[in-house]
């Protein structure tokens, strides 16, 4: 198979975000942007009077992650009557306890975060998944302005590194 020659982006895909039970929020993605980092595990260097002498492998590193989105509500579940769904902000922050976490009881609430993106103008077999399964939320800005307003989520993976496949 070809490798496609033109670039993939937010804009050709979804966003899914997944509770430890059964509880998902998929949103159509317009424009926005997703990072991550993979440390995998820390090297120490070993020194011999001074001197670099060998490299050992340390301790497992967990996967950071980082992406910006567009919002129009905030919150969907205090609406008397509303046909409003759950929104993103109320889901990744657990707004009410409804959610269950993906990890441990007793440990950080998390959820599954999956990304899937098609690639422009279709074809068989051309479609990424990235799924991040444990992530836990460390900082949310929310951004109001005259075009549109924005989320800001930055957080942690409880893994090494992302699943990617091609479907």
């Amino acid at each position: 198979m070809a490798v496609d020659t033109k670039t993939r982006n937010l804009r050709d895909g979804t966003y899914k975000i997944e509770d430890g039970a059964s509880a998902t929020l998929t949103l159509v993605l317009d424009e926005g942007d997703l990072k991550w980092s993979e440390v995998g595990t820390e090297t120490i260097e070993v020194k011999d009077r001074g001197q670099l002498s060998h490299t050992r492998p340390g301790d497992q590193m967990s996967c950071q992650l980082s992406f910006t989105l567009k919002w129009v509500h905030l919150i969907g579940d205090t609406i008397t009557g509303s046909s409003d769904g759950t929104q993103f902000y109320e889901f990744v922050t657990n707004r009410n306890s409804t959610y269950a976490s993906t990890l441990s009881a007793g440990e950080q609430f998390a959820l599954r975060h999956i990304w899937e993106i098609a690639a422009p103008g279709g074809g068989a077999s051309t479609s990424e998944r990235i799924t991040f399964a444990k992530v836990y939320r460390e900082s949310l800005e929310m951004g109001e302005g005259n075009e549109y307003n924005t989320i800001a989520f930055s957080g942690r993976d409880f893994e090494v590194r992302p699943t990617i496949v091609r479907y």
